[in-house]
């Protein structure tokens, strides 16, 4: 009986190995290849375990998440609303330096009466006056507005700026949602294929325990080890529930399937990192647009002082009156005036708000240098971060090579007979899915380091244009 048992338990873990040591390992760095195959289902988070037989009706890449993030973002929204909002106040602004047009017409009964007449005030007193008037006024001279205008330009250009960083941090927040869900799903699949060797494993070892032909230490290991599994696939569950509501959050749908995405679907960054680092510095929108705010304070700092400096323009006018101050014909004036206006106020109004906007400009001086400081340091993390993904898919693979010639040896050593502990086999298998998990993380990790640094340079979005929506 013991024998029957031991011989059945051989081909059981022989049956195992046998499918484990059929495949081939990965020779390129692609999820495609590690989950072997291009399309992945993604069951609703309602399902205990993301097993699903429906029919694939809707399948979407990274491509169309992208773009539907970018059509309903409402950080999207917000920032275009800012630049309407800037560039209304541009065209208000701008109207300040423009020709003014003003027309008075007016038309009532007049009492006339001086204080030289000794009567009383007679019928020929009271009248009907009428007044017209006609202005058009253009300023020559005036530094405070032309100030305020180049301001609101440059805030105009910031907030244009905004929103183009806007559309890259919600490409790379999709992106990163669907690689989450890409890699979560993934290790989702290789955790339960472990769970379901291993309750098998383990099912043989318990009635070899119960026949005394394997220690109860041998079973306890094996328990241990499939609990532990059954751990890692609730926590793993957990993340794909999160990664799904995550890109629902962000696309307004869940998709029933996915097209796993590969590193070549992004624009390639250049070759050297300093390269890297000077495009992010010339090209970053949040840089360019912090640049830009400094810009448009130092022209408000100038308005503020332009403020002591006379107005000067000119005025075309016209004037018909009649029956003004007295009965009087129709009297027309026309004139063209050079005007000059100076207005100081003596309570030190226009010092002080020179003050509070030069106070306003270093503030946005330290944002920037701040931002700069931030930008250059999450920079060189994600270069480390690539530089490290690509080394660790390296190794991961030759992991993974390593652990497909232990499979093969154990397999061999079943075959002879000349294997210590069943365990053995436990081990190798564990191996070699350890080092496909760690493979797909890198994988993973490469294409984020990735998408971040074309997000910071300005180039994360153009991957809609691969979107077939």
């Amino acid at each position: 009986m013991q024998k029957r048992q031991l011989l059945l338990g051989v081909f059981l873990i022989l049956n195992v190995l046998a499918v484990i040591a059929s495949e081939k390992p990965p020779k390129q760095y692609l999820l495609a290849v590690v989950a072997g195959k291009d399309l992945i289902d993604l069951p609703k988070t309602n399902e205990v375990t993301p097993q699903s037989t429906k029919t694939i009706t809707e399948p979407r890449g990274l491509a169309d998440l992208v773009a539907l993030s970018l059509q309903q973002s409402p950080h999207i929204r917000s920032a275009t609303a800012q630049f309407e909002t800037a560039e209304a106040r541009f065209g208000a602004v701008r109207a300040e330096v423009l020709p003014n047009l003003s027309l008075r017409k007016a038309k009532g009964p007049e009492t006339s009466v001086s204080s030289l007449d000794a009567i009383e005030p007679s019928g020929s007193n009271k009248h009907t006056t009428r007044t017209a008037a006609v202005r058009l006024t253009q300023p020559l001279i005036n530094v405070a507005a032309y100030n305020e205008l180049a301001s609101s330009r440059q805030s105009k250009d910031a907030m244009e700026l905004r929103m183009l960083a806007a559309r890259e941090a919600t490409a790379l927040n999709a992106t990163r949602a669907t690689i989450d869900l890409a890699v979560t799903r993934i290790t989702l699949d290789l955790l339960d294929r472990q769970l379901e060797q291993l309750k098998k494993i383990l099912s043989y070892l318990e009635a070899r325990a119960l026949a005394g032909a394997s220690s109860q230490a041998d079973l306890e290991r094996a328990r241990t080890r499939a609990l532990a599994t059954r751990q890692m696939q609730l926590e793993q569950q957990t993340n794909y529930r999160n990664a799904m509501f995550e890109i629902e959050r962000l696309t307004g749908l869940m998709p029933d399937a996915l097209y796993l995405p590969f590193l070549e679907m992004f624009l390639p960054l250049p070759a050297r990192n300093d390269q890297i680092r000077q495009l992010i510095q010339d090209q970053n929108y949040d840089l360019l647009a912090l640049r830009k705010e400094v810009n448009a304070q130092k022209s408000t700092v100038r308005s503020e002082l332009s403020k002591y400096l006379p107005v000067v323009g000119i005025s075309l006018e016209k004037d018909r009156t009649e029956n003004v101050r007295g009965i009087n014909a129709p009297w027309t004036d026309t004139r063209a005036l050079v005007v000059m206006n100076w207005a100081i106020s003596l309570g030190g109004k226009e010092y002080y708000a020179a003050k509070q906007a030069s106070a306003e400009l270093r503030n946005r001086e330290a944002k920037l240098d701040e931002e700069t400081q931030r930008i250059h340091q999450a920079t060189e993390a994600d270069m480390a971060l690539l530089n490290a993904a690509s080394m660790r898919l390296e190794t991961a693979n030759a992991e993974q090579n390593s652990a497909f010639a232990v499979v093969k040896a154990v397999d061999e050593q079943l075959k002879s007979g000349r294997i210590g502990s069943l365990l053995e086999a436990l081990d190798a298998s564990d191996r070699l899915y350890g080092a496909q998990y760690r493979l797909t993380q890198a994988l993973g990790q490469q294409m984020k380091a990735h998408a971040q640094l074309l997000s910071r340079i300005g180039l994360l979005s153009e991957i809609q244009t691969q979107s077939k929506l």
